[in-house]
Formats: structure tokens, sequence, C-alpha cells
């Protein structure tokens, strides 16, 4: 697993940083208001051909795609099922690109990385909780390799019409830090921290672009949720 090594505990950064579902409700101008409500989702397993730009009038957005590149060794497994809403859609579309975007940061090192600024709305906590996540990575000098799995998504209703909230497990047995100067992977023994469950509140954007990742709220060690 990465997240929840010794040396880089993502609890501590969520504490320290309060991560909770705050900003939803208003623009992306730094105001925090109350948690939403979300509705139930479920799952499906699909390969990431590639997109470019909003999706054209009359398109449902897919969280498969993306044009997001990430290196061979990195794999993000999306096991997802495909909402009918086109609301709904674009929210889990732009989740799926949101933690795409958080290991895209972190193999380039890079706390400002634009693809990140793309998919998170400024000022809020998705966006404070990638630039810790990447900030402690390039600290610790590691990017990341293997296989990150998404699964148990709910997906709630829209509000107010542009947000969502999206929960899910993360599944980070398969999912290692590797040192960015030797190449030396730092493997892990599966635990309890190696299950998390992530949940994020998605605002549709004014104009053209993804929706972004705006609250974020962080569970370790979710055993009894997210363990198959």
């Amino acid at each position: 697993m990465r997240l929840a090594r010794p040396a880089h505990p993502m609890a501590a950064a969520t504490a320290a940083a309060v991560f909770l579902l705050a900003g939803c409700g208003g623009g992306g101008d730094g105001s925090k208001d109350d948690k939403i409500d979300g509705a139930g989702g479920s799952a499906d397993k699909s390969a990431s051909p590639s997109k470019s730009g909003a999706p054209a009038e009359g398109d449902t957005a897919d969280f498969r795609t993306s044009d997001i590149e990430l290196p061979d060794d990195v794999k993000l497994v999306f096991d997802w099922k495909q909402p009918s809403d086109k609301k709904k859609a674009a929210a889990l579309d732009g989740a799926a690109d949101y933690l795409r975007a958080l290991t895209h940061g972190t193999v380039a090192q890079d706390p400002k990385d634009p693809v990140v600024g793309k998919h998170t709305v400024p000022l809020q906590t998705a966006e404070e909780f990638a630039t810790r996540l990447i900030e402690m990575d390039a600290k610790d000098g590691v990017t990341a390799t293997g296989e990150e799995r998404y699964y148990r998504e709910s997906v709630g209703d829209v509000v107010d019409g542009k947000l969502v909230e999206v929960a899910f497990c993360v599944d980070q047995s398969k999912f290692y830090d590797k040192d960015v100067k030797t190449g030396k992977v730092r493997r892990t023994e599966e635990d309890a921290s190696s299950y998390m469950r992530y949940t994020l509140v998605m605002q549709e954007p004014k104009g053209d672009g993804p929706w972004q990742a705006r609250g974020f709220e962080f569970e370790g060690k979710a055993v009894k949720q997210c363990r198959d």
C-alpha cells in the first residue's frame, strides 16, 4: 500500500488540514458550507480510452475515458457502474479524473501540477488535500507504482443543480511507493490500512470543462465497509 505507511501517514495529513466535506453550495470562491446528502450508486470495470474536453451536447460523460496520461507501471482500476443521469455521470467522471490527477501530480513531483488545478475547485479541501499529498511525496522522493482500485461507489442526488456527492472504497493492497532516484519499489504487506473510503463533493463548472473536486473526506482503515 502507499498512503498509510508510517513515513507518510494519510490520516495525519488529513487531520492537520481538517479535510471535511466543506465547500458545498456556492461557487469556487473559497466559501465553505455544510455537507450535502447523497444517495446510493453501484459499480463497472473497464479500460480507459482517451477523451478531450467536455462531452458534446447529448453525450454522457464516461469515467472510463481520460486524457490524463500515467506511467505504464501505474494502473488505476475503476470498478464502478456508469450512471444514466447525465449530471451524475459527469460528476463521477470528474471524480475519476481527480484521482488520476492526484497520481499525475505525484509522478510529476509537482504540488502545483496544472492537471491537478484543472480538476479541483481553488481554495477548497480537495485541492488542499492534493497539494499536501503531492508535497509529501516530493519531499520523500517517492512516486507511485502498482494497482489502485476504486469500488463500491455511491453517487448522491444533484444539489442546487451543480453539486454531487461521490463516495467510494479504495484498495491500495497492490499500490506501492517507488523511489524516484533509484526506482526501488517499497513493497508493504496488505493490512487494515490498505482499505480506505473517500467522499468527494463534485462541482459542475460554470463554463466548459470537467466537473471539479471541491470537498474531500477521508476515512482510514475502512475494513468493514470496503474489504471484499
